[in-house]
Parts: C-alpha cells; sequence; structure tokens
C-alpha cells in the first residue's frame, strides 16, 4: 500500500534546534514549522544545515509533527 494522504511542502531551513530538529520556513504560506529529518535521509547520512532548501511532507494522523524528506541540490558548479 502507498501512501493515503501526504500533503507536501517546500521550505527553507531557518534554525537547527537540538535533538535533530529543524525550523523550517514554509515557502508558500510564510509559516514556521518545527520538523525532523526522515529516516532514511538519517541513514544515508544527508546533512542539512542553514539555509538548505527542503521538502517537507505531513501526513494525516499526526498534524504536529512535519518530516523533511528531501534536499535541494542548489548549489552550481
Amino acid at each position: 500500500m502507498g501512501k493515503e494522504w501526504v500533503l507536501e511542502r517546500d521550505g527553507e531551513v531557518l534554525e537547527v534546534l537540538p535533538a535533530w530538529f529543524f525550523k523550517v520556513k514554509l515557502k508558500d504560506v510564510d509559516t514556521l514549522v518545527r520538523c525532523k529529518k526522515s529516516w532514511r535521509m538519517s541513514q544515508s547520512n544527508i546533512s542539512i544545515i542553514t539555509w538548505d532548501r527542503v521538502k517537507l511532507e505531513i501526513n494525516q494522523y499526526d498534524m504536529w509533527q512535519w518530516r523533511i524528506i528531501f534536499r535541494y541540490n542548489d548549489y552550481k558548479k
């Protein structure tokens, strides 16, 4: 079974908080949310720093806990 109802938003990391939490500003609604890295990002050792652009998701069962599922690569070579 796939994901039944998942809301995905883009945002920008404003602050790194203790216990692997991040303060993220949502792009389209200008709201601050607290979120955590997804399990797959933690296992892959993907680091997130301030001012990174990320993709967030929230599911229908826990409306207060957001997860970071993707970090955009905006660096120019």
